[in-house]
């Protein structure tokens, strides 16, 4: 261990061993989980900008500024976590979750009062995916950081496919309203949850020297290449999740239900079956397989026809995403000192959301000039080459 291990290691308030299912992290998964299923029904959200009459360029505006006040919300949550804690966050940023989706009961028009409430929405759930990250990384022993997130994650990854098929009852058989309803009662009970979470910054308000020291700022510079390839991992598997669906669909290839749902079960298998992994062998000797498993995927992706090699593909990509996301997570914590470490999660989450929001219309632009092949094939390769590069900035211990 080299002294930023040190340094990130878990505050007093934090578990002294190598226990990681504890107590506290159950309920910091219930958090998870409760909070994401209230997000996952913004999937669904642009069915009720229809609704009021908004076209397909509607949606697509309303969806850049709740994915712009996303990224922005972390430039000050960041400090915020560090200086303020991660409970004041979170419980700040549950409560602003609970009454944007609250305040759409009441809404029955596009306008002003619309626009508050998106941008509200997109900063509370910038907010709660730093935090939440922030406090897994505070909770997770040194030895099991990445096993750890990764088990973390499950909890959010659940909900992208339990929310929306609850989501779409709720509007079948009662409309808007009770959709609404239930996604604030989802907001409010992870926001009862995360009151118990115990604070894991030390004093919880650590002194402004302490976070603002000329001499111990956080090291953005040295994570550049990890914060670029975060980056293209996002617009890689946002390629996939926007476009795969209008492609078959144009194809004539039928639903691509298989596998978006191989691809969440393989996510989550290889992180339960094989949540260790990482830790025993090296971050990066299972990291660059894994991003270049996902580039690989994504290329296969408009060259399938069938469903079984499909499904093959959607196990590829959803096993480069199951050990990526966690592995990216514990590297970006290990490279900075805890006093930081709300900072640097926050940018960490922020480049995954800003890859995912801005390769939309760049990726539709190709798609729509070029064809589809050529789009997929350039996210492939974006981020075979972001990893390539990445491999090679690497520290030569790191390598061993």
């Amino acid at each position: 261990m080299d002294s930023s291990d040190a340094a990130a290691s878990p505050s007093p308030a934090s578990t002294p061993t190598d226990a990681l299912f504890t107590p506290r992290f159950w309920l910091a998964c219930a958090v998870h989980f409760t909070g994401a299923m209230g997000a996952s029904f913004y999937i669904l959200f642009p069915l009720f900008i229809r609704q009021l009459g908004g076209s397909e360029i509607t949606i697509g505006i309303y969806t850049a500024v709740a994915g712009a006040a996303a990224v922005l919300a972390r430039l000050p949550v960041g400090r915020f976590l560090d200086t303020q804690g991660r409970w004041r966050v979170l419980a700040a940023a549950g409560l602003l979750h609970a009454i944007s989706w609250l305040g759409f009961v009441w809404v029955d028009r596009l306008g002003g009062a619309f626009t508050l409430l998106v941008i509200a929405h997109g900063i509370a759930g910038g907010s709660l995916f730093a935090g939440y990250f922030t406090y897994a990384s505070d909770i997770t022993p040194v030895t099991r950081r990445s096993e750890g997130i990764a088990m973390f994650g499950i909890w959010g990854m659940l909900p992208n496919g339990l929310g929306p098929a609850l989501g779409e009852f709720l509007i079948a058989r009662g409309g808007f309203q009770p959709f609404f309803l239930t996604a604030t009662a989802l907001a409010l009970l992870s926001l009862g949850l995360s009151l118990f979470l115990p604070e894991t910054v030390l004093g919880s308000t650590p002194s402004a020297s302490d976070v603002d020291g000329a001499d111990d700022r956080p090291p953005y510079r040295s994570l550049l290449p990890l914060l670029i390839t975060t980056f293209m991992f996002g617009a890689a598997i946002n390629s996939v999740f926007t476009f795969l669906a209008p492609f078959a669909y144009t194809q004539g290839r039928g639903s691509v239900g298989g596998f978006f749902l191989t691809y969440s079960l393989s996510a989550v298998a290889v992180r339960v079956l094989t949540g260790r992994l990482a830790d025993a062998v090296g971050l990066y000797r299972v990291l660059i397989p894994s991003l270049l498993l996902l580039a690989v995927g994504v290329a296969l992706v408009p060259h399938v026809a069938r469903t079984l090699p499909l499904i093959a593909v959607g196990m590829m990509c959803g096993a480069g995403h199951g050990y990526s996301f966690p592995i990216l997570s514990a590297l970006a914590v290990e490279r900075i000192s805890a006093a930081h470490r709300g900072r640097v999660m926050s940018w960490f989450t922020a480049m995954f959301d800003l890859g995912t929001t801005l390769a939309n219309p760049a990726l539709g632009a190709i798609a729509e000039w070029a064809g589809y092949v050529p789009m997929f094939s350039t996210a492939s390769l974006g981020l075979a080459l972001t990893t390539v590069a990445f491999w090679r900035s690497a520290p030569p211990r790191a390598k061993r």
